[in-house]
């Protein structure tokens, strides 16, 4: 038989060190790596260390931006309603023009003779129904010969306003007063106008208006008479233009899905600013109720909506909240949060709902500081 190696003194050191090295894993199981998450295998670690703020009520100053182009107070295409030989033209491309001035004429002769000969044509039909009506008064004309009369004179009359107008159509006039922005080059003296040709574009600039569009959660802060600003780089570089909201569209634009609204500013500059310049508009809504303030560093994304982790004793909870206005990195809370709660600011990306927290409160999150 063998005898064993092992004494029993050496047996027992074994064992000694065997236990120890179970010790420290053990031990060091126990114990949560550097970074781990607060929660992690159902297993609570130290309290996360965080920052805050105090959610404080205020209103944000904001102004809602928008863009556009310089439009006069109303603008006229100007178009033929006949077609003929152009004999005179008496504007040019940047006159300034009165409501009802000449502006073209085209050879109206043959208008002129069908004029005269409809003017004749009605007043015997007129002359016709006035004895038809006294013999009938007498006796003298059946019902019947009354009423070829009156139809002989509706035709007539008829006959005579189609005549008049095609004689006016060969004289066109301004229909606004303002400058003209652009003359055809069809409008030339020789030239053969045909039906609805363009002749001009006259400007009313005594004011102008810029058309924006906003989103459905600012278009409920603005109504007309509300003040705005309006930059026009190219005529005022920075300078800004006071203005006001003088319409609100009652829908959104299919197209885009922005609500339309008109800003108007009154002309105190002459010529200077000119109907199509870029404009840039800032509206001054109106106040609403005061409401939570946070920094916009502070939300983050869940799915479609926004939220807020906001301490609660010491754990994180996650808020989902409305967003309303934002102002640089500011945001207004509509809805989800309420003055006096601590909202954590810090460390985001590594709360989870429920993670523990020890948070040093930084302020208030409505100072501006």
């Amino acid at each position: 038989m063998k005898t064993s190696r092992y004494t029993p003194a050496f047996r027992g050191l074994t064992l000694a060190l065997t236990a120890a090295v179970l010790l420290t894993i053990s031990c060091t199981r126990s114990r949560p790596m550097s970074g781990a998450t607060a929660w992690e295998g159902g297993q609570a670690f130290d309290a996360l260390a965080v920052e805050g703020v105090t959610a404080g009520v205020g209103r944000l100053v904001v102004t809602i931006p928008g863009s556009g182009t310089v439009m006069g107070v109303r603008e006229a295409a100007v178009v033929s309603q006949t077609q003929g030989v152009i004999t005179a033209v008496s504007f040019s491309t940047g006159d300034r023009v009165k409501e009802g001035q000449v502006l073209l004429r085209m050879d109206d002769r043959l208008a002129s003779f069908n004029l005269k000969r409809a003017k004749d044509q009605l007043d015997s039909a007129v002359l016709d129904l006035k004895a038809r009506q006294i013999l009938a008064e007498s006796g003298g004309a059946s019902a019947s010969d009354l009423a070829r009369a009156q139809s002989s004179e509706s035709a007539a009359r008829s006959q005579y306003e189609q005549a008049k107008k095609s004689f006016e159509d060969a004289t066109i006039l301004s229909p606004i007063s303002g400058v003209v922005a652009s003359r055809d080059a069809q409008a030339t003296e020789g030239n053969v106008l045909s039906v609805f040709a363009p002749v001009a574009r006259i400007v009313d600039n005594s004011s102008f208006r810029v058309g924006i569009g906003v989103g459905e959660r600012e278009v409920g802060r603005l109504r007309p008479g509300l003040k705005a600003r309006v930059f026009v780089p190219s005529a005022f570089g920075e300078t800004p233009v006071e203005a006001e909201v003088v319409a609100v569209g009652g829908g959104a634009d299919p197209q885009t899905g922005s609500f339309p609204v008109i800003v108007g500013f009154e002309n105190r500059w002459g010529d200077l600013v000119k109907s199509g310049m870029s404009a840039r508009v800032e509206v001054v809504p109106e106040e609403g109720k005061p409401l939570v303030i946070v920094p916009l560093s502070a939300l983050v994304r869940r799915g479609d909506a926004y939220a807020l982790f906001v301490a609660e004793g010491e754990k994180a909870k996650i808020r989902t909240v409305d967003v309303g206005s934002r102002n640089g990195v500011r945001a207004e809370i509509v809805r989800g949060v309420k003055e006096g709660e601590t909202i954590i600011v810090s460390a985001l990306s590594r709360l989870v709902d429920g993670t523990p927290v020890s948070v040093t409160l930084r302020g208030d999150s409505a100072s501006r500081e």
